[in-house]
């Protein structure tokens, strides 16, 4: 029975539709798949500020020692007499570490990224 003060849904609320099975499957692959893309945004954007910061701290160490060889420099020159000797350019080798890429990555977006995929696996079963 109902109510008499009650709108009926159907004919006075037009916000409310119906949404077929299929409709409502496809809805759910596309949101889980958005859900998927965003956090691998997020995890590449972490991955790219993570080898930013490392990019910089190279780049300082770099400076910090171009500005010692220059101070060195200046030393050696002003150490030596006031004579033109030709100067033969010595070479300097320059050590390269080599480091394997580091695996900075949030556990936490590997977890759900996973739950996501099972999502969509078993939706897809049906």
């Amino acid at each position: 029975m109902r109510a008499k003060n009650l709108p009926s849904v159907e004919e006075e609320n037009p916000v409310y539709f119906r949404v077929g099975y299929y409709e409502s499957l496809e809805s759910k692959k596309q949101i889980l798949s958005s859900e998927m893309s965003f956090l691998n945004i997020i995890k590449i954007a972490r991955r790219y500020n993570s080898l930013r910061k490392e990019e910089l701290e190279i780049r300082g160490k770099i400076y910090k020692a171009i500005k010692e060889l220059d101070l060195a420099l200046r030393k050696t020159k002003a150490s030596f007499p006031f004579l033109k000797i030709p100067e033969t350019p010595k070479r300097v080798e320059i050590r390269r570490e080599v480091t394997a890429p580091r695996k900075d990555f949030d556990e936490s977006l590997e977890m759900e990224l996973r739950k996501i995929q099972e999502k969509l696996k078993s939706i897809g079963s049906y």
